[in-house]
């Protein structure tokens, strides 16, 4: 099966579905990331392009460590993937043709960040545009817990590489401890949701916004 993540800043794909990803790959499917942005302002004291070529260096260290095969970066304005979903719809179209994703995971439209909640219209549209056969699109959570999930991932055999990828990240990781939020957040999960150490949980997704 093609796999397709969609995440706003290099590292979502990690804490949003990392596991995830592990699992995918030891089931023989190829996994692929679009980074909509490049998260230039998780390094905003430095210039654009060397704030660029960090995080996208970080990514793809990140990637070799979960098996990710493809990686492609948009590079929409951090923070205001909002203000460009015609331009980014525009340059995923031509990705989603080539790589004819079956599954595609995507913030869930109440994540705590702005860009993060303009991920799921961009691929929307992009869908729409490119008259593709439909996909199933699972959301998943970084900023804000889901509300409502209807797919558990155990994925405590995973936890380890997971933790490890983040841990690339570091120049993210002197803002924010990820990883101890990364583990909390999935050993809750795996608690109260999969009655295991760690799991990852998502949420079905219509392909048309709902009224």
């Amino acid at each position: 099966m093609n796999v397709l993540v969609i995440a706003p800043h290099p590292d979502d794909e990690t804490i949003g579905c990392g596991g995830t990803v592990g699992l995918h790959r030891g089931q023989g499917d190829r996994v692929g990331v679009v980074f909509l942005t490049s998260g230039e302002l998780g390094l905003k004291q430095l210039p654009r392009e060397q704030a660029w070529a960090i995080r996208e260096q970080e990514a793809t260290a990140a990637a070799k460590i979960l098996g990710i095969q493809q990686l492609h970066f948009l590079r929409l304005p951090d923070w205001f993937v909002g203000d460009s979903l015609k331009a980014g719809a525009q340059l995923l179209r031509p990705l989603l043709v080539a790589g004819a994703p079956q599954l595609i995971y995507v913030p869930h439209e109440a994540d705590g960040h702005p860009d993060h909640q303009a991920a799921l219209p961009l691929l929307r549209r992009a869908l729409r545009a490119g008259r593709l056969r439909a996909p199933e699109l699972r959301a998943y959570e970084v900023w804000t817990p889901l509300a409502v999930h209807d797919h558990v991932a155990d994925i405590s055999r995973q936890m380890p590489r997971k933790l490890r990828a983040l841990r690339v990240y570091r120049s993210q990781l002197a803002s924010f401890n990820y990883e101890r939020a990364a583990r909390g957040l999935n050993a809750f999960r795996g608690e109260l949701t999969a009655r295991c150490r760690y799991a990852e949980v998502f949420r079905t997704t219509p392909l048309e916004a709902q009224a």
